[in-house]
């Protein structure tokens, strides 16, 4: 009997294998045509990506650069009288594009941009505000159309048509524009670091100085708010200098027969002090021996007085040591010892005063009454010890002289911010001016009416102060002589009192017991060890300080704040001055380019320039 299925197929077990064996080759192939087809589309898309990534950096890059080169362009302005036309208005062209062309260096990525794609304009009048507009565009070369086919549409398919070319580059482009504020008049005042430590490389470890970093910047910001070419009809910027340590010098400044200054020197040893050798430093006013974080002015019955250093009234003994061995044991065998009454007065190069006899408050501490030395010159203290060299130079337009006084200043001294911050103050005060305080009294100036008066009169007044410091407040060191903890600007001379009762503590006390060591806060340990060398603690100066910088803003002056160098970067040193500045004005410069381009920007803010778009 048969049996008939339909629909079966029964293969032997050969041909089964044979037919599995098939099929396993035909998978074979379609995984590689799978894996074709994804690589193909992985590496597009990576193409892609790249060229997205190209994209978004070179125009980034770009955007900085326009806005760099807008800034630049709007300060430049003043070097051809604000409203440049014809050859001037090409010249100034010209200049925004090397603004740029300096900040974008050119074939980044490949990206060109001709000329007649960058477009710098300006317009309105300097009176009611201008308005600065810079475009650019580009080309990008791309990498996707290299991996994938040019054209498409005229395959072997079904399709028609002639095919789109797919291009090889992708137009880039940037624009900005600023706003160039209503002409105004520009006070500003320099209060910079002069102390010793600005000698120092700016990194903290070799290489350029801070002070040579600090008088590249300072220059740079001149030569930007009084270009060359500028006159006081079109240039209404003044600049001022405050080069400071622990005192301030104002010879050439002021006149030394002026009302401000008191005739009388200050109590203390005044024997062999001449006011006809005196160098220019003064001291601050006192009300009852109390000091105020205040401006004064000519007219205030409470003068400033000069400044000199002298030795005790006890005498100053020297004893000079017969080795370095018995200089360090204090053995005084064959050694030789005078004294003076007064300066000036030779000492020994190497040697340091209160060693080998001291207070009780510590080995060099104290005004020097001992100089222990290991010889008998290299040294001469006179009535002017302790004064900073450098003086001040009030507000004026002239560039060669500014840079000229930049170029001075020498690393000499302790630190003592108030003391700047103090005279920079009064550089921008108008009861300092000879219209008010009178031509025998008021800032040396060919212009009595600076600083201008604040009273409405003159249209969009700016005052600005920038103060920089490459640390904190640091007074005095052990074994030092002249002790700038006795001998100084703020405190005086011979007295270490900073009683200011009006001035309040972060703990709630007042001043009234403060001392420029601070000693009475730290149980009468006048020596700061963490200072390196001895210094007095910072606490009361730095509450002082802020005392100032409050009233310093309160009468609508704006303060730029720096820090400066890789000792400047303690927490403590960064929060004083950042406390001290306006709202969102401090800045820290850990090396001098970082510097010079702080002050690049601040040049820019205050040429009343504005990116708005």
């Amino acid at each position: 009997m048969k049996i008939k299925r339909t629909g079966y197929c029964f293969m032997t077990i050969s041909s089964t294998l044979r037919a599995c064996n098939r099929l396993r080759k035909h998978a074979e192939g379609s995984v590689a045509i799978m894996f074709a087809m994804c690589a193909s589309a992985m590496i597009g898309s990576m193409c892609l990506a790249l060229d997205s990534i190209n994209y978004v950096m070179t125009q980034g890059h770009m955007q900085m650069a326009l806005d760099v080169a807008t800034l630049s362009a709007g300060v430049d302005l003043q070097r051809y009288g604000n409203t440049p036309t014809g050859t001037s208005l090409a010249t100034w062209q010209k200049d925004a594009r090397a603004y740029y062309d300096a900040n974008s260096p050119s074939g980044m990525m490949g990206f060109t941009m001709p000329d007649a794609n960058f477009s710098a304009t300006v317009t309105g009048a300097p009176a009611t505000g201008q308005t600065i507009s810079l475009t650019a565009s580009g080309s990008l070369p791309l990498i996707a159309p290299k991996v994938f086919t040019k054209t498409s549409g005229s395959g072997s398919g079904s399709g028609s048509g002639s095919g789109t070319p797919t291009p090889d580059t992708s137009t880039v482009s940037a624009t900005n524009t600023a706003t160039r504020l209503p002409q105004s008049t520009l006070e500003l005042v320099m209060v910079l670091d002069n102390t010793g430590s600005m000698k120092d490389p700016a990194n903290g470890i070799s290489g350029a100085t801070k002070m040579s970093g600090l008088q590249a910047a300072a220059n740079s910001l001149i030569g930007d708010l009084l270009p060359s070419g500028t006159t006081s009809a079109t240039n209404k910027n003044f600049i001022g200098l405050v080069p400071f340590a622990s005192t301030v010098n104002t010879t050439g400044a002021l006149p030394s027969t002026g009302t401000w200054l008191s005739s009388t020197l200050p109590t203390y040893n005044t024997s062999n002090i001449s006011t006809s050798t005196w160098n220019g430093c003064v001291i601050e006013p006192r009300t009852g021996g109390n000091l105020s974080p205040e401006a004064y002015s000519p007219a205030d019955t409470r003068k400033f007085q000069r400044y000199y250093y002298n030795v005790p009234t006890s005498k100053l003994k020297m004893i000079t040591y017969s080795s370095s061995s018995r200089y360090k044991s204090c053995t005084t065998t064959d050694s030789t010892t005078s004294t003076s009454s007064s300066v000036p007065v030779t000492l020994g190069s190497s040697g340091a005063a209160n060693q080998c006899s001291y207070p009780s408050t510590g080995k060099g501490t104290g005004i020097g009454y001992q100089f222990d030395q290991t010889n008998s010159s290299g040294q001469t203290l006179t009535q002017n010890s302790g004064c900073l060299a450098t003086s001040m130079t009030f507000l004026t337009q002239s560039s060669s002289t500014l840079t000229a006084a930049v170029k001075k200043m020498t690393p000499s001294g302790s630190t003592i911010i108030p003391t700047g911050l103090l005279w920079g103050w009064r550089m921008l005060e108008p009861s300092w001016s000879q219209n008010v305080a009178g031509a025998k009294s008021g800032w040396t100036s060919t212009d009595p009416s600076l600083p201008k008066p604040t009273d409405g009169s003159v249209q969009n007044l700016q005052r600005v102060m920038i103060v920089l410091t490459d640390g904190q407040n640091q007074i005095g060191a052990t074994g030092s002589i002249p002790n700038t903890l006795y001998f100084n600007g703020l405190s005086g001379v011979g007295t270490n009192s900073l009683s200011a009762p009006t001035v309040i503590r972060p703990n709630g006390t007042t001043m009234s017991n403060a001392l420029t060591d601070s000693s009475e806060l730290h149980g009468g340990d006048p020596v700061d060890d963490s200072s390196g060398n001895g210094a007095g603690y910072p606490d009361d100066v730095n509450t002082f300080q802020q005392a100032i910088c409050t009233a310093i803003k309160a009468e609508g002056i704006t303060i730029y704040a720096i820090t400066f160098g890789a000792a400047a970067s303690s927490s403590s040193a960064q929060v004083t001055m950042q406390n001290c500045a306006s709202p969102g004005n401090y800045y820290h410069a850990p090396d001098n380019t970082t510097l010079d381009n702080i002050f690049q920007q601040i040049a820019g803010n205050l040429g009343v320039l504005r990116l708005t778009k």
